[in-house]
């Protein structure tokens, strides 16, 4: 690909090499035009004097009658040097004394064709004859003419000399200066642009040629609006939008530059992961505008509380992360982080409604707690969702315990995820035992995992594992699978037509598809609805209000019976029970505990009287004495539960239970 350079010199040579083609032509032309002239005026020189002798001459003798004219026509004509007379091969007249003798044949041009200048510098002697007659008969002399040599050649050298002047140098020249403008005002420029399009270092003055110009002028603008996109590009890859922080692009790359900066120095600073408490509870109630500007404004205050060295970044929705260094102790330490959560938890007025929100933080320190941005930012969020599990509000430091407590709790979502596929878990049923006639009206079923190395792990141990990692949903959904085909294989074998208890999980609950799956466990089950009770506890109603009262309300149309299990442990009202689709209320175990105290056994009839007035059934759970189902007996309760009449118990030992109490 050629240059514009290289394109300029080819096209001025093309143009030289056609403009000297036509130059040589016409220069050639001219030397033979004037060729032709010299030539034609010899001819007329010769023809002329040869008629003029001819036409006067009387014998050869009278021939020197006619010196003084050819001295004449010598002296008229600057292309004769000499003419020479000859007769019978003999000069009888001539101009120039020192001629002699008559020129040969060869050096005679005789016959004046057209010749070319090379030809007629080198032929210096033309001839002609000049007949005349002498006593009626004819004769002959020869008439030469000897052309000036230096004359001619002078001659065609000033006529070159001139040419080559006028049309040669003057035309190189101006070729010349046409290339220096072309340089100086389109090479050059076009040059400029190209190092400007290539490097975009330095920005060419302005160019005098108005195109160019146009073109300097569109890059110019280009490349300033490219870089002002590039930078601005550049500023939204670094920056969070929304609060004005910095964004996880720019975190990362600030925490790198100072692991590498404190590695070398030993000295430590300090990562906050930091997580707003309840703000899906403000998006929700007030709208995500309103979250976004309590957002700002928790930027702006954490900004105003943290020095100019130190670092802030929003990494998530409501997530921060702030870089601690320059601090001399963990007392200074600390003390910036209650700063924070002080400034946080104050009211905020956002678009006038009054928020309230907290925050949770977690702390580590580099390079204590790990030595790359990832175990920084891993540790750093484990000790974060502690400080939620703790209460919130509040801060926590990641320690070696609590690394392991979270590996140990990602080793038993593993366990539990091998446990689903390879059907490691297990129901037991714990029969529900009428008050007043003993006989078993109905069984809860309770869900135990069985490893194949360390045994029954206690429900307390994986179930709230499973609800925080979502595996709640496929081992809830297999709990009431399971339980509606026992139902069903009891009611087939006679053992009666029991009523299973199932407890829900508020994580079942967001399933949009749960209400769903329940009605197609039924028509493909061929259950009673009625069969079949949910059980969920107080904290798990107050949890999404008109969700779950939606969802209670469809399985309550679906015709399942649902439960309040530990009823008076939580912070219900006694509108929820009106509120609620409920058909029983579960007395907790501690109160049970408590019926021989009058404040305990207050508390047990005014729930067992809240519970009739309602129209509601009543168990009693935690029945472990005689002593005690006598007492409930008495207060009208109808169903009980527990140890005194059995444990939970695995398929085959109920069923054997079952098979017991009928014969007794």
């Amino acid at each position: 690909m050629l240059s514009i350079r290289y394109f300029f010199v080819i096209s001025l040579l093309t143009i030289m090499t056609v403009f000297y083609g036509v130059f040589f032509y016409y220069y050639l032309n001219d030397q033979q035009k004037k060729t032709d002239l010299i030539v034609e005026s010899i001819r007329h020189d010769l023809s002329e004097t040869a008629y003029v002798i001819s036409s006067e001459l009387k014998t050869p003798e009278s021939i020197r009658g006619f010196k003084s004219f050819l001295h004449r026509k010598v002296a008229n004509s600057p292309l004769i040097s000499a003419l020479v007379v000859g007769y019978e091969n003999k000069i009888v007249l001539t101009t120039d004394p020192s001629i002699q003798s008559l020129p040969t044949e060869l050096t005679i041009q005789k016959k004046l064709m057209e010749l070319s200048p090379q030809q007629l510098t080198q032929h210096q002697i033309f001839e002609t004859d000049i007949h005349f007659f002498i006593q009626d008969k004819p004769s002959r002399l020869n008439l030469f003419l000897y052309v000036d040599r230096p004359y001619i050649e002078k001659y065609f050298a000033e006529s070159q000399h001139n040419f080559l002047l006028f049309f040669g140098l003057v035309p190189f020249l101006m070729i010349m200066f046409l290339w220096f403008v072309l340089k100086k005002y389109v090479t050059l420029p076009l040059e400029l642009l190209r190092q400007y399009a290539y490097y975009q270092s330095n920005v060419p003055t302005k160019f005098k040629l108005r195109e160019l110009e146009y073109i300097r002028s569109s890059m110019v603008q280009t490349f300033d609006r490219l870089d002002n996109e590039k930078n601005e590009l550049y500023r939204q890859a670094r920056t969070d939008n929304l609060s004005g922080l910095a964004n996880r692009n720019h975190l990362n790359e600030r925490i790198n530059w100072l692991i590498s900066e404190y590695s070398r120095t030993g000295q430590e600073f300090a990562v906050l992961f930091m997580d707003l408490d309840n703000f899906k509870t403000v998006n929700d109630m007030l709208g995500h505008e309103v979250g976004d500007n309590l957002l700002k404004n928790v930027s702006t205050i954490i900004q105003e509380v943290l020095r100019d060295y130190d670092i802030i970044a929003r990494v998530g929705g409501d997530e921060f992360v702030i870089v601690l260094n320059y601090f001399q102790s963990n007392f200074e330490l600390t003390h910036v982080i209650n700063r924070i959560l002080d400034r946080i938890s104050e009211v905020h007025m956002v678009d006038t409604h009054p928020v309230k929100v907290s925050a949770s933080i977690g702390v580590v320190c580099f390079p204590k707690d790990g030595n790359n941005i990832t175990a920084l930012m891993k540790n750093a969020d484990i000790a974060m969702y502690e400080a939620k599990n703790l209460g919130k509000n509040q801060f926590k430091f990641f320690t070696e315990s609590l690394h392991k407590q979270v590996i140990g709790e990602i080793q038993l979502e593993q366990d539990m995820q091998r446990g689903l596929r390879n059907d490691e878990f297990e129901l037991y049923f714990q029969p529900k035992v009428s008050v007043h006639n003993d006989r078993v009206v109905g069984a809860e079923a309770l869900v135990r995992w069985i490893d194949p190395d360390k045994g029954i792990i206690p429900p307390n141990d994986f179930i709230p594992l499973a609800e925080k990692t979502g595996l709640m949903v496929p081992l809830g959904d297999w709990v009431l699978k399971t339980a509606i085909e026992q139902q069903i294989k009891w009611k087939e074998q006679g053992l009666g037509d029991l009523q299973i208890s199932v407890n829900l999980s508020p994580i079942q609950l967001l399933d949009t598809l749960f209400d769903r799956k329940i009605q197609a466990l039924i028509n493909q089950s061929g259950i009673n609805p009625a069969k079949l009770d949910i059980e969920m506890t107080e904290s798990q109603f107050m949890e999404n209000t008109e969700q779950n009262l939606n969802s209670l309300t469809v399985m309550r149309q679906q015709g399942v019976t649902i439960s309040l299990d530990d009823f008076g442990t939580g912070y219900s009202s006694l509108a929820y029970l009106k509120k609620f689709p409920i058909d029983t209320l579960k007395i907790d175990k501690s109160f049970i505990d408590d019926y021989a105290t009058e404040s305990g056994a207050i508390f047990i009839e005014t729930i067992v009287k809240i519970a009739h007035t309602l129209e509601l059934n009543v168990v009693a759970e935690g029945i472990e004495q005689e002593a005690q189902l006598n007492y409930i007996a008495k207060t009208g309760c109808e169903t009980y539960q527990g140890y005194y009449c059995s444990a939970p118990l695995p398929v085959a030992e109920f069923e054997a239970f079952m098979k017991e109490r009928s014969t007794t």
